[in-house]
């Protein structure tokens, strides 16, 4: 035991020269208590001192504190410099320790391992206002190291620091955010504590707390004290003023642990959020008249409101519609209105309301309205009209307007087609007359004419289109090829407008004399290919007056009276016999002999037909020695009959050699 005790006597007895042995005699046992398991290590080593030991160097250089002064609330930070290097067996124990005026405050320690190299071991202790009453003068405290090393052999060493411990310096924390709303009751919560550390209160301390207002008047000053934790609170209430920037004052006298203060902090009072709630305004309104005699007034009515939807009755409403601005009229209660004139074209606009209150936040309303164009409806008394090339016609109608302006609306005409435009003044709800006319270079068919009006601050319903038909004239040339009885009539045609554009397709329809219904007829034919038409049976071969009419869409119907020859499409036979020949070298085909025909006899004639009536025969010509050669005589060789010429026939030689 007496090992053991000449272990711990280096940290006991140093402190112990420093106190009183009443004062410290709970502190020295409390020691040796800590020491327990120190002392029952030690045991163990004495029980092993025939163990050898591997290393044992120790060299203890150095011990400070990073400063010489130190106010309450402040950290000591404390540094001790040493090389302890040992066997496995060994140990090393440090203990850090600071003691003031009332006694041991703070003990720190531990065992470190071995190491051969110098190496820094650190404690630190927050100077608390129960451990010292430094007073006005201050007071002194000490700062102790120990350290003792066993390696087969007990060694250590010791340091301690004298330093100067003054009254420290107090802040104010707030804990609540120094913001309160204007018209709201709200409780704050503060607490003075140490500059250098917030756990380190001002506990238990009378204070006084004071707030200014912007203007540097004093409007609340009392006297309160800080709790065990150093926290103190005040109320605000509405009544306390506007918002603004105001001045939170604490101060208290200080003790024997801390200085007198006065700390001023800034408290914020901030608006209070508000509402505004547009009670009436148009969605739309009419724009004003061209020459500006009429226009519309919006009638707004808003009401401002606090969270409690109570009216707030001091409140300055601005309005803005970026070409005028004015102040709203207040009614009471909350509610506030204003009339707008709204001399303005056509268009979108916004109405800018904004709030403006010494206790609340700003409010901005954004309110959207249309100045509507003034409506046009048209009214045509016919809803199709047309007119040939060359001609004009007129469409009544009336224009009526939904804001009785009666001022005259410029209205403007234009087809579809880019060839029509018109402008034309009418006078609201009575008849108007426009005259179109169908010029040559207007395009032939249905033209949709749309009407606008020219000035901006009118427009049409969805009704305000009519159609104007341009129609056209033909112009035809027809030539007949052939007309066969009981078959066909052949018509080469060209049809022409008056510009002298190709018109197809048409249509063409076939009378026979004075008949109302046609004989014949063609739809949707192609004019530039020859046209064949069917004959009936009864229109006999000879002369006939055919009338022709022929149409096409948009254009009216062309009448064409022609004088036509029916013919008879007829086969002829005829079979000639030589009675005498020479045979003699044909000039043309030195190969053949030919005959010389001295006299020819008809054995057999037939014929199909007739045209109108049998005619004679005729018949001459010389044709070369082919046996039962048939030919087909044209226009330009047939025979000549009295009757007329034969379009087409047959001519069947039968040659007899003698």
């Amino acid at each position: 035991m007496r090992l053991v005790e000449c272990r711990i006597k280096p940290v006991a007895t140093f402190v112990c020269s420093f106190l009183g042995m009443d004062k410290t005699l709970s502190w020295c046992l409390t020691v040796k208590q800590k020491k327990s398991a120190i002392i029952s290590l030690s045991v163990l080593i004495i029980l092993g001192l025939t163990l050898s030991a591997t290393a044992f160097y120790f060299d203890f250089q150095s011990f400070e504190t990073d400063k010489m002064v130190y106010e309450v609330g402040e950290t000591i930070e404390m540094v001790a410099r040493l090389i302890a290097d040992f066997s496995p067996e060994g140990w090393c124990y440090v203990s850090f320790a600071t003691v003031t005026d009332l006694g041991p405050a703070f003990a720190d320690e531990y065992f470190i391992p071995a190491s051969p190299n110098p190496r820094m071991l650190n404690s630190s202790y927050t100077i608390l206002p129960e451990d010292t009453s430094p007073g006005e003068n201050g007071t002194t405290a000490h700062v102790l190291f120990n350290v003792e090393i066993f390696d087969t052999v007990s060694q250590g060493d010791h340091d301690n620091v004298t330093i100067t411990i003054t009254r420290g310096h107090l802040t104010v924390v707030p804990v609540t955010p120094l913001i309160v709303l204007s018209d709201n009751n709200m409780t704050l919560i503060s607490r003075v504590v140490s500059i250098h550390n917030n756990n380190v209160e001002y506990n238990d301390e009378p204070i006084n707390v004071q707030i200014d207002n912007p203007s540097s008047e004093t409007i609340l000053d009392f006297n309160t004290s800080t709790n065990s934790n150093g926290s103190f609170s005040f109320d605000w209430n509405s009544s306390m003023g506007l918002p603004g920037t105001y001045n939170l004052i604490v101060s208290g006298i200080g003790n024997e642990d801390f200085l007198g203060f006065s700390k001023s902090l800034p408290l914020s009072v901030i608006p209070t959020a508000s509402s505004l709630t547009i009670i009436s305004v148009p969605s739309s309104i009419q724009c004003q008249s061209p020459d500006g005699t009429h226009f519309e007034n919006v009638n707004i009515t808003i009401r401002h409101e606090a969270a409690d939807f109570s009216g707030i009755t001091d409140s300055t409403i601005l309005w803005n519609t970026g070409f005028n601005n004015g102040l709203m009229t207040n009614l009471g209660e909350g509610f506030y209105t204003t009339i707008i004139p709204f001399q303005t074209p056509p268009g979108s606009y916004t109405i800018n309301v904004t709030t403006s209150n010494p206790r609340y936040q700003t409010d901005n309303q954004m309110i959207p309205i249309v100045a509507n164009e003034n409506i046009l409806h048209f009214h045509p008394v016919q809803i199709n009209i047309s007119a040939i090339h060359g001609n004009s016609t007129s469409i009544e109608f009336t224009i009526e307007e939904e804001f009785d302006w009666g001022q005259e609306i410029s209205l403007s005409f234009t087809d579809d087609f880019g060839e029509i435009s018109l402008h034309k003044d009418v006078t609201p709800h009575s008849m108007s007359i426009l005259t179109l006319t169908a010029w040559n270079n207007l395009s032939i068919g249905p033209h949709l004419i749309t009407l606008e009006p020219i000035s901006a601050y009118y427009n049409f319903s969805v009704s305000h289109e009519f159609q104007f038909i341009v129609i056209g004239e033909l112009i035809i040339n027809a030539v007949i090829e052939s007309a066969y009885y009981s078959e066909n009539l052949q018509l080469n045609l060209s049809v022409y407008d008056i510009n002298s554009n190709v018109v197809e397709p048409v249509s063409i329809m076939v009378y026979y004399n004075n008949e109302t219904t046609p004989f014949a007829s063609a739809q949707q034919i192609n004019t530039t290919q020859l046209i064949s038409l069917i004959l009936p049976l009864r229109i006999q071969p000879g002369e006939h007056i055919f009338n022709f009419e022929l149409t096409a869409p948009y254009f009216i119907s062309s009448f064409l009276k022609e004088n036509v020859t029916v013919w008879m499409n007829t086969n002829i036979i005829i079979i000639i016999e030589s009675n005498s020949h020479d045979l003699i070298q044909s000039p043309t085909y030195p190969e053949y002999e030919i005959s010389s025909y001295y006299d020819w006899d008809i054995l057999a004639s037939n014929s199909s037909g007739s045209i109108i009536r049998p005619p004679p025969i005729l018949f001459s010509g010389t044709t070369s020695i082919v046996s039962l050669t048939t030919r087909e005589i044209s226009l330009d060789n047939c025979p000549r009959f009295n009757s007329g010429t034969s379009i087409l026939f047959t001519v069947l030689l039968k040659f007899r050699i003698a």
